[in-house]
């Protein structure tokens, strides 16, 4: 069945339970339209309530690249639309569209500036300055050959780009393309890629008891840890695939580690949010790929080798890599706005999380060291057990009183973390040392110490203090 926009309203073609055909729906799109709310009342025609199954939707495309300006502008829009509408970007999409399919984006217009800096410069380019002026009409540098600081916007390059030759504008679009590629890949590995809600994905999803944090003194709202267990097959790329969809990439070891990549022969400009531009290269590997500064790579141990060595190595790295992964993380749920600036972490993505039990949470994702940092700051701390005392210190940064008039704190002394006992008298030194303490003398003040570090044994002597200490009070 076709319709067109005079038969994209007032119908229901999607897989109704009361449907005799209930088959997942394919809905092609061939033009959408340049209206976002027209392009909606078109997907809304197979994709409505009361369905067995939700449509797969089909954007038409042909092989001129230069097409994707037309994508690229419904995505756009479609996200804009559902911005306005429902408060969440992707609803109007339907989740049709990536974020790399938007030509319009931050990340778009940098990789565009990187571009014509790489054209100017004759550095990894697909076409040369003269050319691209030629064909393109767009000026780029000034008279003395310095590059413009205003140059054209995204939008006048992308109509331009349609009007080149089908052989060079698919040229010149592709490696645009996969520019914003890599660097949206860099933005979602980095956490800073906005993509509003995402949905945490995994084969299995396993949720454990929520634990409370705290409750709101006056609405009675209530902020929750819920411990998520996600398992995933992983699958890695054959050498023999890789190495044909980068053809120009070199072949290299790092001589330190004896891990092998493929590298980019040239580095390229890259811009961050900021503006500021710096030159790295990309390294292709079989656990995924990186980017790396070009001058942290001139300093690196990469040398080439044979494309023979190559294969060998790659099989024999993916040999030994596990076919599964499983992931230990906290879903912090309920009310969180009130206590957003004392969550831990750099990153502030929001998940939806459908688990197998048929629960389904919304929040935002935490390590589970993360997590600790934040139970330690709402939890009470239970000072006979030595370890809730040392997450609490170390990580929650509290200063923790233990029985007997002491306290522990983390202390930065002479540009060195320490973890400093307070509180104690001259007899009761003397019995930290015994335990394995040790005091020294700064500023005329004799202070006792924790040892602190890897092999310090610091749990063992907590477990000493906090036990005597419990007995003592006890007595």
């Amino acid at each position: 069945m076709i319709f067109s926009d005079a038969g994209g309203t007032g119908r229901s073609y999607q897989a109704a339970q009361t449907a005799v055909n209930q088959k997942r729906r394919r809905h092609y799109l061939l033009e959408p339209g340049w209206r976002a709310d027209n392009a909606i009342q078109g997907l809304g025609r197979t994709h409505r309530a009361a369905q067995v199954s939700a449509p797969y939707f089909r954007v038409c495309t042909t092989d001129v690249h230069g097409e994707k300006r037309f994508t690229s502008t419904i995505a756009r829009r479609l996200d804009t639309l559902g911005a306005l509408t429902k408060g969440q970007r992707e609803t109007a999409s339907q989740g049709m569209f990536r974020a790399e399919d938007n030509l319009e984006s931050p990340i778009a217009r940098g990789c565009l500036r990187g571009l014509f800096r790489d054209i100017v410069t004759g550095r990894d380019a697909v076409m040369g300055l003269d050319q691209f002026t030629a064909w393109t009409g767009l000026k780029l540098t000034t008279q003395e050959g310095q590059m413009l600081d205003e140059l054209p916007p995204i939008q006048r390059f992308l109509n331009r780009i349609l009007a080149l030759p089908i052989a060079m504008q698919n040229l010149l679009f592709s490696d645009f393309m996969e520019r914003i590629r890599s660097a949206t890949e860099r933005a979602r590995a980095a956490g800073t890629l906005d993509v509003g809600l995402e949905e945490l994905r995994g084969d299995s999803l396993k949720a454990g008891a929520p634990e409370t944090l705290c409750v709101d003194a006056r609405t009675g709202a209530v902020t929750s840890l819920i411990p998520i267990t996600v398992e995933t097959e992983l699958t890695y790329q054959t050498v023999g695939a890789v190495m044909a969809g980068l053809r120009k990439y070199v072949p290299m070891q790092n001589t330190s580690s004896g891990k092998v990549a493929l590298i980019a022969p040239a580095p390229r400009h890259v811009f961050d949010d900021l503006g500021e531009f710096s030159l790295e290269r990309r390294i292709v590997r079989p656990v995924g790929e990186s980017w790396m500064e070009e001058g942290k790579f001139g300093r690196s141990q990469w040398e080439p080798i044979t494309d023979a060595r190559l294969r060998s190595l790659w099989d024999a790295e993916v040999a030994e890599l596990p076919s599964r992964s499983v992931e230990e993380l906290y879903l912090l749920t309920g009310l969180i706005l009130p206590i957003w600036r004392d969550i831990p972490g750099t990153t502030s993505r929001i998940y939806r999380a459908r688990c197998e039990g048929g629960e389904t949470y919304l929040g935002r994702a935490l390590t589970a060291g993360e997590a600790g940092v934040l139970r330690s700051r709402f939890i009470e701390v239970d000072v006979a057990d030595a370890e809730a005392v040392y997450a609490a210190v170390v990580e929650g940064g509290q200063r923790v009183e233990i029985a007997g008039g002491l306290s522990l704190a983390l202390r930065r002394v002479a540009s060195q973390k320490r973890l400093e006992i307070s509180g104690a008298d001259r007899a009761t030194l003397d019995w930290l040392r015994s335990l394995g303490c040790f005091t020294e003398i700064h500023q005329f003040t004799l202070r006792a110490f924790v040892p602190y570090g890897e092999g310090a044994g610091t749990l063992g002597i907590l477990r000493k203090i906090v036990g005597a200490s419990e007995n003592a009070e006890a007595a």
